[in-house]
This record gives C-alpha cells, structure tokens and sequence, in this order.
C-alpha cells in the first residue's frame, strides 16, 4: 500500500471514530433520558457499602425522599428491618450469577412499607463493584406491568439498534475479553501445573464424569494397573465396565459420591491392583474423584505389630502370675487370665475395687509414688490370707498415657518353703549338736547311774532310798533325751525294703489300743487300701508311735482319735486326728522345733524325730489345728 492510500485510509478510520463518538454522546445521552425519565425506581450504589451513588427522580419520590437526600444514605435505609435477614443471601446471587429478581419491602421516609419488585445487577467499573437496581412499586403492579411492558418494547428497539455500534465502539468490553483470555490462560496453566503434580505423586488418581465415563487417569494408577494385566488405555472408557472385577466396596462408595455426594475413606484391598489401598473417594462438580494410596508396607507392619501384641499378649495370659495393666486413674486396661481368675472380670474396674474391695484407693498404693518417681518398686500384699509378691513397673504407651505394669505373684508356699528350710537347719545344727555331745555326757552318767545303784542297795542309805531313786529316773531321763539326740544325729543309711503302711498301722494296733485303754480313750481306724513303697518299718514304727501318744497325751478322757491312710494322685496319706483343744496359735508355727514342748515333762524332740523321719522318706508333715482337735498329715510321694 502506498503513503498516500494509507493516509487515506487513516483518514477514513478517523472519520468513522468521529463519528462512533458522536454516536456514543448521543447514546449516553438517550441513557441519561432513560434513566431519569424512566418510570421504574432506579439507583446505582457501590456493591460493597451500599451507599447510593445515584438515583433517579422516580426512585426518590417512590421513598418520600429527594435525590439528594437519598445520596447520604445506603440501600439498608429503604428496606424494611424485617427484610435485613435476606440481604446477605440477595447479594450472594448477585455476586455468584451476575443478577437478581426478587421481592421485598421497602420503607418510606415517613415509616410506611410498601411491597416493590427488585431487580439487580452488578458490574465491575475501573476495579469498583457497582450494582444497579430497579425498583417497581407493586401497589399499582398492574398499570405499572403495562408501562413496563411499553417500556421494554421500546428499550429492547433501541438496544437492538445500537448492538452493533456499541460492540464497535465499547473499548471497555474488549478490555474485559483481554482479561478474560488472560484469565482463562492462566487457568490453563493451573490446570497443567495441577496435572504435573497429578502425574508425579505415588498415589493412584482417576476422575469419573457424570456419565460414568473415566475422564483422567494419572501415570501412578496407570502402572499399578498395568502391573495387574489391566489396559492402560481406560480414560474415555465406562467406568462399571473397566472396573467390573474391582473392589464392590470402592464401587458403591463412587456411586454414593456420585449420586448422594457422600465423600468416603478406606482401607480395603484393591484386587485389580494386587494391594491393600487406602481409598479417598470425593464427590466434584464434574462427577467423582478417587484418590489410591499403596498401604501393603503398612499393613505387613500393623500386622508384624499385631502379632507382636499377640505374642506378648498370649504370653502375658500364659504367665503364672497375676498381671494387669492399669491407667493413672486406677482404672484397670488389662489382666491376664490367671488375674481374672483370682478376681473376676476387672478390666474397666478401679484395681482397688477389684483387688481389695475398698471403694477408694488403699492407704498405702504405691501407683502415685511410681507415677511421681518413674521407678520400678517391689512390695510384699497380704491377700485373702495368701503373700503376693508385687512388681509395679511404669511405662508409656504409644498413645502418650502413662500406664501402670503390675504382677502379683503367689509366694506364701515360697515363705513356708523357707520357713521349714529354717527349721531343717535349725534340725540339723541339733543333730550335729547331738552327734558332737551325746556320746560323751551318756558314759559319764551310766557311771553316776551306777554308783548310785551301789549306794542305794547299801543298809545305812535305805533311809534315803526315795532321793536315790529320784535321781536314778532324772538320770534315766536324761539318758533318754541323750537317746533321741542320737536319733536326731544319725544319717541313717539303713536299707529301705519294700513296705505297706496300712500293715504296719495293723500290727501296732495291740500296743496303740493298750495305752489308749489305759488312759480311758479309744483309737479308731479308718485305712483304706494303700500300695507298697520304699521305706524302713522300724523308723515308720516310731514315727506311727510318736504322732499317736502325742495325740493320746492331747486329749481328755472319753475322747476318740482317728487314724486314716488312703492313696490319691501317686501318693499316700498318713493322718492322726486327736479330739484335744488344739495348738495354741503362737506356737502353731513352730511345730517340730526341737525342744519345743507344752508337755511338763517333755523333751521337745518327738516332732523333730518325725520331721527327720518323714525327710529320709521323701515325706512331708501339715499341721492343722481348731479348737476341736489336731489332724497330723504325712503326705509320702512315691515313684510309679
């Protein structure tokens, strides 16, 4: 083109924006009669603080108010106070859509309502949010509806007329285009930086449409199908047959999220996948989002955990003592079966309610000190007439409580145990006593014995016949005592041959029932049938003799005492019931310590011979005692 054709072109394109100005000033001025001549109550405000930034003579005089005083007020001066309630929703259709009709009521300057019709828009000037209204007042809606009508006829002409020129010539509008375009690149861009990040994340990512067509696949949930045999080529695809062999569960989820917008979260496994999934499943705008999180290592670790607990869990109901586990409030979380067993079904009980049937903790619990100091302590209960050991170790579990570790466990055989050990030594040091002793002091008083014999038969000492022979039974006592030292001392190795108690008892009956008459008493016998064992005749003979003439010697005339044998669970019992008063209870424990006697004339080495006794028989002696009478037990265990 040349210089000269450009000028004129340019001139052209000058002449044609004169004239599109000109136009323009005579649209806006046919705007500025439409808008103060209109017959509707039109206003502009500001559509953040609702101040009136214009308003036309029809809208004041409708309010009672001149224009100008109107200027000074807000949009919330003309509605009605009952009608407050529904602003904030009006202008959120208003924001959201662009437009709004609605109907409300409106208050005159002097305080009077009358019902209008609204209709709002808003539009963005130089950054300024700027809402338009028009007002109708429908107190004459149906002369106003045909002036309405008339009017509309003659604005949608007008309109249609000037389309042309004003799209030509609204420079403003393309600027809005400019922005939208770049808006819309800009989401485009989102949208590729939000699909990158789709694609590089580990998880599993598919999106459904409405018409359960699969309309977005990212490359982790590709690879996970692909790994299972699945096509990788699903997006376009219907959904219900693509998944037809998946999960039921993540299925239905879809379908809730799809139809009710019901989100939901799983863990569940996957079979198209070949794992164990957690499945995030959202309802979107466009249909459904499902979010797939590979948790298999996760699971292989809650069940390694899971196990775990189960071992420690199972060796803890295993476990002889009595364990529980129990919170700072007392409360008990945990016992073990042998727990329970002694005290019921606790868990969720306070651990005093349960152990020591108090309605308030124990005066002396150790749980606070543990807490407090964060140490282990041992302590000794006494419980139901039984001695538990008590271990109290503190912990924290993994939810962040601190917890209480206690067992109890059963010592009082242990504390008898080491009671009759005491006592077996204090036996011993009176047999090593006795073997050290009774050799040296029996010769010199066979001698004195003698002597005294020698004296007595003399004439010039028969008036003293009564102190010599005082002196003779005090040496012969004596004697005897050394006799049972000797028992005591001796390690008897003597020969164990084959023996049944039930015959021995048998052949004792004459001399047993022969001292019981003399003292006017009965023996009864109640023997059941009992095997053969190893063992010494003799020394059961004097153990059999000892129990019964203590037992004699016990009760009063007319009393009966009972011998019994009987065989249970490989081994056979020996029991001498008396019907005395019984054993004073101080001395209940002491039983079989030698020189320990209520008799006046006792040795105190009868039940210390029996104890020796029953030892070399792999035997053992109970004591139990009322005010009724005695019952001593020899339990001897014998090998099949």
């Amino acid at each position: 083109m040349s210089k000269d054709e450009e000028i004129l072109d340019l001139k052209q394109r000058i002449a044609m924006f004169e004239e599109t100005l000109v136009n323009a000033q005579e649209d806006n001025e046919i705007w500025d009669r439409i808008f103060n001549e209109s017959y509707w109550g039109m206003m502009v405000c500001d559509a953040i603080s609702g101040d009136f930034l214009k308003v036309n003579p029809c809208y004041a005089e409708m309010h009672g108010y001149s224009s100008s005083e109107l200027i000074k007020k807000t949009v919330y001066d003309v509605f009605a106070p009952e009608c407050h309630k529904d602003l904030p929703a009006i202008i959120r259709r208003i924001h959201e859509q662009g437009h709004c009709t609605y109907k409300t009521t409106h208050i005159r300057k002097d305080g009077s309502r009358f019902p209008v019709h609204t209709d709002s828009y808003a539009f963005t000037y130089k950054t300024r949010l700027i809402r338009v209204v028009s007002v109708w007042d429908l107190t004459e809606s149906e002369l106003k509806e045909k002036e309405l009508r008339q009017y509309r006829e003659g604005l949608e002409e007008l309109v249609k007329s000037r389309t042309e020129q004003l799209e030509r010539t609204n420079e403003q509008l393309r600027s809005e285009i400019h922005q939208k375009e770049a808006a819309e690149t800009k989401l485009a861009k989102a949208n590729q930086e939000l699909i990158n990040t789709l694609e590089s994340i580990s998880d599993g990512f598919y999106t459904i449409d409405r018409q359960w067509v699969i309309s977005y696949v990212n490359n982790a949930m590709v690879k996970a199908l692909e790994a299972n045999g699945i096509n990788s080529s699903i997006v376009g695809t219907d959904y219900w047959e693509t998944f037809k062999y998946g999960n039921t569960v993540i299925k239905e989820s879809c379908l809730k999220a799809m139809r009710d917008g019901q989100q939901s979260q799983l863990e569940i496994f996957e079979c198209l996948m070949g794992h164990w999934v957690e499945c995030s499943i959202y309802p979107t705008e466009s249909g459904v989002a499902v979010f797939s999180r590979n948790i298999n290592e996760r699971k292989k670790n809650e069940k390694i955990i899971k196990d775990e607990h189960h071992r420690l869990y199972t060796l803890f109901e295993r476990f002889p003592g009595l364990i529980c586990i129990q919170e700072e409030n007392f409360k008990i979380r945990f016992a073990n079966k042998s727990f329970k067993a002694k005290f019921g079904s606790c868990e969720g009980n306070h651990c005093y309610e349960a152990i020591a049937g108090l309605d308030f903790p124990c005066k002396d619990c150790l749980t606070p000190i543990v807490l407090r100091n964060s140490t282990p302590l041992w302590n000794e209960v006494l419980i139901e007439n039984r001695t538990y050991e008590v271990y109290i170790q503190p912990f924290t579990d993994i939810d962040g409580s601190n917890l209480i570790f206690k067992v109890l466990m059963d010592i009082t055989d242990r504390k008898k145990a080491d009671r009759e050990l005491a006592r077996l030594e204090r036996l011993n040091m009176v047999g090593e006593m006795a073997a050290g002793i009774a050799h040296e002091v029996r010769n010199p008083l066979t001698t004195v014995r003698g002597f005294l014999q020698l004296l007595d038969s003399k004439d010039k000492a028969k008036l003293h016949h009564e102190f010599f022979d005082l002196m003779i039974q005090e040496l012969d006592r004596a004697n005897l005592i050394i006799t049972d030292f000797l028992s005591l001392a001796k390690e008897k190795s003597a020969d164990f041959t084959l023996i049944n108690l039930k015959k021995i008892i048998e052949s004792l009956v004459p001399l047993l029932s022969a001292d019981a008459l003399n003292q006017d008493k009965e023996i009864i016998l109640e023997l059941e049938e009992v095997p053969n064992f190893q063992g010494n005749e003799n020394e059961l003979r004097q153990l059999l003799l000892n129990l019964v003439r203590n037992g004699l010697e016990a009760m009063n005339v007319g009393s009966i005492l009972t011998i019994k044998t009987n065989n249970l669970e490989n081994c056979i019992f020996l029991k001498v019931c008396d019907q005395g008063s019984g054993v004073d209870p101080m001395i209940f424990e002491k039983l079989g310590t030698p020189f320990l006697t209520t008799k006046e004339r006792g040795t105190g080495l009868g039940l210390a011979i029996c104890q020796r006794i029953a030892a070399r028989h792999n035997a053992v002696i109970n004591f139990e005692s009322n005010p009724t009478g005695t019952t001593v037990t020899v339990k001897f265990y014998i090998s099949n």
